[in-house]
C-alpha cells in the first residue's frame, strides 16, 4: 500500500513539474512535492538504491527549477522519469 502511495506522489510530481515548466503554475504545490521527493530519496537512499539517489537529484532539480528557468529538455526528462516510475509503482 505504501508503494502505491509513493508511486502516486511520483505521478503528481511528474505532472506538476511539467505543468509548471510549460505554464508556470502551482509553485507552492511543486515545492511541497519536491521536498517530499527529497525526503523520500534520503530515507530510501540510505541503502544505496540508485533510483532513490535519482529521487534526491530530481527533488533538488524541482526545487531549483522554481527559482530559475530550466531548459525544457530537463523538465521533460525529469517529468517522464517520475511519471514512468510512479506508473510502475502503481502497477506493481
Amino acid at each position: 500500500m505504501i508503494i502505491k502511495l509513493l508511486g502516486l506522489i511520483d505521478v503528481f510530481a511528474g505532472i506538476s513539474f511539467w505543468l509548471f515548466g510549460v505554464f508556470g503554475v502551482m509553485e507552492e504545490f511543486l515545492l511541497l512535492l519536491g521536498l517530499i521527493l527529497l525526503c523520500k530519496g534520503v530515507v530510501f537512499g540510505m541503502g544505496g538504491d540508485f533510483i532513490s539517489i535519482l529521487d534526491i537529484i530530481f527533488g533538488l532539480i524541482i526545487i531549483i527549477g522554481i527559482s530559475i528557468k530550466l531548459p525544457i529538455v530537463i523538465i521533460i526528462v525529469v517529468s517522464l522519469f517520475l511519471l514512468q516510475k510512479g506508473i510502475f509503482s502503481l502497477l506493481g
